[in-house]
């Protein structure tokens, strides 16, 4: 046939034309997927250092102190105050670990010195002792410093097991320490530890 302006007429090849489109969506699905993958992977790198800074996000927040030429630490939320030791009584006859009592604003308050339950060497007290006090809910018992520092924050993540050299009976107490020689101690087992209780027995010897 002739069209009216002298052009031929071509039939149109359907099966072609639906093969052509097929092939455009197959390539635009393929576009796609790339792109989607591309996003994806984008996304884990991103996360990525987010997991980490939320690994290492602080969540101790700790008493640091000095005993025995090392740097201590104990979560300051069980810490009830911390003070001079100015008066005690002694309790003959107690264990090594157990000072005395003082009396703490009309509370009779155990005093403990750590040394003897982590093998660390002990000196003689003198007037530059310093005392931490310990509880949940008020003043359970006291443990010797031979000095205060500051409050610092870590994440439980940085903390290291306790090295080789520290003995078993002195590893139960200790949380973790950390890579610059801070030695978390861990004041929850301090607290339900029977060594740490006073018997009524013992404030009576006094």
């Amino acid at each position: 046939m002739i069209r009216k302006n002298g052009a031929s007429r071509r039939e149109i090849d359907w099966a072609s034309v639906h093969r052509r489109i097929a092939v455009a969506g197959e390539n635009r699905d393929a576009s796609r997927e790339a792109k989607d993958a591309i996003l994806v992977e984008r996304a884990r790198a991103l996360a990525r250092p987010i997991e980490t800074a939320t690994a290492r996000t602080p969540d101790l927040s700790l008493a640091t102190f000095d005993l025995a030429g090392e740097r201590y630490g104990i979560e300051a939320r069980l810490i009830v105050e911390i003070g001079r030791l100015s008066d005690f009584s002694p309790l003959p006859g107690a264990p090594s670990h157990l000072i005395g009592i003082a009396n703490l604003r009309g509370d009779i308050l155990p005093i403990f010195d750590l040394r003897a339950l982590l093998a660390l060497n002990r000196r003689a007290l003198d007037d530059m002792s310093r005392l931490v006090v310990l509880g949940r809910h008020g003043p359970e018992f006291g443990i010797l410093a031979d000095a205060t520092r500051e409050l610092t924050a870590l994440s439980s993540a940085e903390l290291l097991p306790p090295p080789p050299s520290v003995s078993e009976e002195a590893r139960h107490l200790i949380r973790g320490v950390t890579k610059d020689a801070l030695v978390v101690l861990d004041g929850a087992v301090l607290l339900e530890d029977r060594r740490l209780f006073c018997d009524q027995e013992d404030e009576a010897r006094t």
